[in-house]
């Protein structure tokens, strides 16, 4: 994918609400679609499911099923992602013939891919099954501690627990569930590249025998919201630009069907995903820098330990690392410029303004016990080794988890 935001060639329309640029709907840019168009002579559009600085997400029915379905719409001049076709279709592969693989069940199902072409220029399009929120925001709806969130915490978790992003029974239940769906796609031969909070939603088995009904009752009718130009002109017909833009709700009813289950995951977004070979990759991945590893931020080759590499870190990324985990090997300490402002040359902390906060999971005391929670970091420190040859593989993260974690339950560390 490209590495900066897109480029806006031109300042027409204003911005709305949930919704994409207007602006990037020109050569180049954003696939203009309507309501009831029908993509590729099978997907029948139906509502706006998301977007994002490259793509319109889109919920269709498919006519010739009459399944629902995920549409993915890349801009045209993001199409040309080789990589992410591959991976995609060696899924798409994986999945026609099911096997009971432990970790499938965590991972997106691919259905169909192709390309439209349009005014815009050529769009590849992705069609997956339907899923809930991401992790990254949407769970503060249910679990938050103010009036306007926390709306089936009353009814499922106590009142101490709705002060926890996530009460701690889920959280471990993620955690196994993301490890297992990693270790699976390492063992079909991906890497994903780009996992974090945001590459995470929430499944309910149900979507995939949603009815009409079943879609009134979890989105809203999609709104047709009119183009509003910034000097006040009246719009005119341009073939570049969809007559209305939808914008894309939040949906807490699919929310909540997502939570009152148990939790069950799946992760997604392949845009940074490559296809294992037996030699580290020379690509550039474009993970957010919070979430990466470190052989990412200093362009060393990557093989699949990027995605066992689950450190957050402050905004200042690297100087968190080295405050955590210590001096970095000296490839990556002579290429960081800044080491001198915070720390002297054997990687001791200099800067007094600095807080220093050495314990990984420090945010976690009052919420695991102590012996647990001693055993989970030793875990997590095997997880961040600098050097990728001695950092554990996601098949060994996946064996050192208690089994019960799966169901959110309270297990011993396996770690030896």
């Amino acid at each position: 994918m490209p590495t900066t935001s897109p480029e806006r060639s031109q300042d027409i329309y204003e911005p709305g609400f949930f919704c994409e640029s207007v602006d990037f709907y020109r050569k180049g840019g954003f696939h203009p679609v309507h309501i009831g168009d029908i993509i590729h002579e099978q997907y029948e559009v139906v509502n706006k499911l998301g977007y994002g600085a490259y793509a319109t997400v889109w919920l269709v029915k498919d006519v010739r099923s009459g399944r629902y379905a995920s549409l993915k719409i890349l801009a045209a001049e993001a199409t040309n992602n080789a990589s992410e076709v591959a991976v995609l279709r060696r899924l798409q592969a994986i999945q026609a013939d099911p096997q009971d693989t432990p970790g499938a069940e965590f991972v997106m199902k691919v259905f169909d891919d192709f390309t439209v072409d349009g005014p815009n220029g050529t769009h590849q399009c992705i069609v997956t099954e339907v899923l809930g929120p991401h992790l990254a925001t949407e769970l503060d709806l249910l679990w938050g501690s103010n009036e306007e969130s926390g709306r089936i915490a009353d009814a499922k978790y106590p009142l101490e627990m709705k002060r926890e992003r996530y009460p701690i029974d889920t959280a471990k239940q993620i955690v196994a569930q993301i490890a297992l769906g990693v270790a699976y796609l390492h063992r079909v031969g991906i890497v994903h590249g780009d996992l974090h909070l945001g590459n995470v939603l929430l499944y309910a088995p149900e979507m995939e025998r949603w009815s009409v009904q079943d879609i009134q009752k979890y989105f809203k009718p999609p709104r047709r919201d009119p183009l509003i130009r910034k000097d006040g002109k009246p719009t005119t017909s341009d073939p570049h630009v969809p007559r209305y833009v939808v914008p894309a709700t939040p949906s807490v009813a699919l929310l909540e069907l997502c939570a009152i289950n148990t939790t069950h995951i799946k992760i997604c977004d392949f845009g940074e995903a490559f296809l294992l070979d037996n030699e580290p990759k020379h690509i550039e991945l474009h993970t957010p820098a919070v979430y990466a590893a470190p052989e990412i931020i200093f362009r060393d080759p990557v093989t699949p330990a990027v995605d066992v590499w689950r450190r957050p870190s402050s905004p200042e990324v690297v100087r968190g690392m080295v405050v955590a985990l210590g001096k970095l090997p000296d490839r990556w300490w002579s290429k960081w410029g800044e080491r001198s402002e915070w720390f002297d040359d054997e990687g001791v902390l200099i800067a007094s303004e600095v807080r220093v906060k050495r314990g990984l999971l420090d945010n976690l005391s009052s919420r695991m016990g102590g012996e647990e929670i001693g055993e989970f970091e030793k875990l997590v420190r095997r997880m961040v080794c600098y050097q990728v040859e001695d950092r554990i593989s996601a098949e060994g993260v996946v064996q050192s988890i208690p089994a019960d974690w799966i169901e959110g339950g309270a297990g011993h560390m396996k770690y030896e």
